[in-house]
Parts: C-alpha cells; structure tokens; sequence
C-alpha cells in the first residue's frame, strides 16, 4: 500500500478557496476543490470508473438510508465500549419542526436566535414524552454528544463541536448548523414521500475528551471489499472491517486511532462519486481508479 504525506498547506488552500469559490463545487480539475470533492455528475465519474450492468451501475442520487446512524448505533457503542446507560436515541415528534426551523430562520438571518423563539421551542419539546425523557439526560450536569441520523451539528455557530448538558445548550446546536438543518429537511421529505408523520431521532453519546479527529481515519469500501484509507495518523482497521464484512453495498466508514493502539468505530457513509460524502484527502475524480478498487489502495495522512 502506497502512503501519500500531504502538506497540510495545500490541505488548507484548499478548503479556504472551496469556501469562496463559487463555481461548481465537483469539478476535479480546480485548484480549489482538489480534496474531499462531493456530488460529481455521472458525466465526470464515467470516464474513470466505467459501469459494468448489472454487476456495477454509479447511483446518480445515493440515499442516506442504509448509512443512518440510528441502524449502526448498537454496534457503535460496542465499538467505542459504552455502557448502555452512556447512549440513547431519543424520538422527536415532527411537531418540533416548526419551532426549530423558526429558530434556525432567526440564527440565519441575524445570527443569533430570538429569545421568544428559542422559549416557544423549549416549551413545545417540554410537552413531548420525549422532552421528558431528554430533560432527565440532559440535567446541567452530564456532558453528551449529540447528533441526528445523518450528520452531526459539528458546524453550529454558536457552540461549535462542545458538548450539551441541558435541553437549552442542544437545541442551540441544533437551530445554528447547517448540517442540522440539512437532515431535518431530508426527514420531512422522507415523512411527506412516504404518506406518514414526521419524525426524527435524537442521538447522545456521552461526551469523551479522548475522542480526537485529528487521529480519525476515513475507510472505502466499493464491492467486494476495503481498498484505501485516508487520515492524519497510521492504523490498522482491519478489526472493524471484518466486523462489517456481512453489509452487502459500497460504504466508508471513519473510525478513531484511540492512544492504547486500538481502534474504535465512529460512523458509517455513504460511498461514491455522486455522494454528498467527501473523501477527505482523495478526490472522487482525480483518485477514482483507486478509491473503486480498480487501482492499488493508498494510505493518505496530512501533515503540518
């Protein structure tokens, strides 16, 4: 396997020009999307990863489905070794979908959300079973991870990665991430397409300070198996892979070099160039032949 050291300045250049750029975000030929590139059209990939019916066919719009958190969230925990009191899902109601849309509406356009809205979202969730539920979790004094099934609020301009301990500090996260909103609107299209309520699940993971992502790894897996990986750090990943030997499509999954040498699961994703999963390190296009399995897996790390 061929490990690939990246200055972590060309890393950086990178993702600065992508965030002002605003031409097609795909294009593999860009100076300023030459990593973690997303959402490649069918026209881009083909050349380099010919399809081969019915064997192999690239999905124009790949679902999220299979990749939710809440599916692998048994195996996660196992994974990360916590106890069953250390992770819950919880099920909201879609009727806190207005509040919280309200609230994110409010964050966009003044950067901040209004105070009323804020409370009129506490207090419908607080008439929920599930506010109940949550309000016991979230006490002021344990710290936890939250997310929903496909991304976390990682982005959130008010509280960034910390951690919540009340239901106040988790709906903040929630009304001010982008990432946040985007999987609320994919649950209520989901809701609205398949004739039922809405819903979503609310996941907490009790906060680690070991967790570190400057030592996660990002694995690919087109069929039939593991070809490349890509982080900041070395690993074997072997273990978790044999673990998701039996899951039948392409996925990549991240997993966390923990300082003992062991290796722990993070999450699951989709795979593929029409993804809105990037390869962090690889480009879609430019790396395809490998990240498919056609070409030798490589071994990607960035450093400073």
């Amino acid at each position: 396997m061929q490990i690939l050291k990246i200055p972590y300045s060309l890393v950086a250049a990178s993702s600065s020009a992508s965030t002002n750029d605003l031409t097609d975000s795909s294009h593999p030929e860009s100076p300023s999307h030459s990593f973690n590139t997303v959402r490649h059209t069918l026209s881009e990939i083909l050349p380099v990863v010919p399809e081969n019916p019915p064997s192999f066919t690239h999905c124009a719009s790949p679902t999220w489905k299979p990749y939710n958190y809440t599916f692998w969230h048994a195996l996660i925990a196992r994974s990360q070794g916590l106890q069953e009191s250390q992770h819950h899902i919880i099920q909201l109601p879609g009727l806190l979908y207005q509040d919280l849309t309200r609230c994110y509406s409010s964050w966009l356009s003044s950067s901040r959300i209004r105070e009323t809205s804020m409370r009129e979202a506490l207090e419908t969730l607080a008439s929920t079973r599930a506010g109940k539920d949550l309000a016991v979790l979230l006490d002021g004094r344990r710290k936890w991870f939250i997310r929903l099934d496909q991304m976390s609020p990682k982005d959130s301009a008010m509280r960034g990665a910390l951690p919540a301990s009340t239901p106040h500090q988790m709906l903040q996260m929630l009304c001010s991430s982008n990432r946040a909103y985007t999987c609320l609107l994919h649950e209520k299209e989901d809701a609205e397409a398949e004739g039922r309520d809405m819903s979503f699940k609310l996941v907490l993971n009790v906060w680690r300070d070991d967790m570190n992502t400057s030592r996660e790894f990002r694995v690919f897996v087109p069929p039939p198996g593991a070809t490349s990986t890509t982080s900041d750090a070395t690993m074997d990943v072997a273990g978790v892979a044999q673990r998701l030997q039996d899951f039948k499509i392409s996925f990549t999954f991240d997993v966390a070099l923990q300082q003992d040498g062991s290796v722990q699961l993070v999450e699951l994703n989709p795979f593929g160039a029409t993804s809105g999963c990037g390869p962090c390190l690889f480009n879609w296009v430019r790396d395809g032949k490998m990240l498919y399995g056609l070409d030798e897996a490589k071994f990607a790390v960035t450093v400073a």
